[in-house]
């Protein structure tokens, strides 16, 4: 992820900016949103020199992305999957109706136990890279 943002505050430990120019947005109705972006929080670690209104490139590292990917896709994913395999073991009359129902129920349950964790964990935030 690298985009343009606009700094609606500054914060102790992290500033938070707002989307600027996001493809995405052309096309979309939602006025609102249009207007008001969707607000994200980023770190300054380099110390640029910032105020509330100035645009920066905001950059999250590659490796970010791809953990981050692995954690929201993998943990629901492996659990469905698990659940599937192992469910004629724990019950034997199972028929294939109930496997793929006791899988999906383990991908949504592997999704909000995922999202709990991911909020529970120290965040690895985007970075301002330069101002704009």
């Amino acid at each position: 992820m690298q985009e343009k943002a606009r700094i609606v505050e500054i914060g102790k430990d992290s500033v938070t900016v707002i989307p600027v120019d996001i493809e995405a947005c052309i096309g979309c109705s939602n006025s609102e949103c249009k207007d008001n972006g969707h607000v994200f929080t980023v770190v300054n670690r380099r110390k640029h020199g910032i105020k509330v209104g100035d645009t920066v490139q905001v950059k999250s590292p590659l490796k970010n992305q791809v953990s981050q990917a692995v954690i929201a896709v993998g943990i629901p994913v492996t659990l469905a999957v698990g659940v599937f395999i192992l469910t004629p073991s724990v019950y034997p009359g199972a028929g294939e109706g109930v496997q793929v129902g006791a899988s999906l129920a383990a991908l949504a349950l592997g999704s909000v136990v995922t999202y709990f964790l991911t909020r529970l964990g120290s965040e690895d935030l985007p970075e301002i890279t330069e101002v704009l």
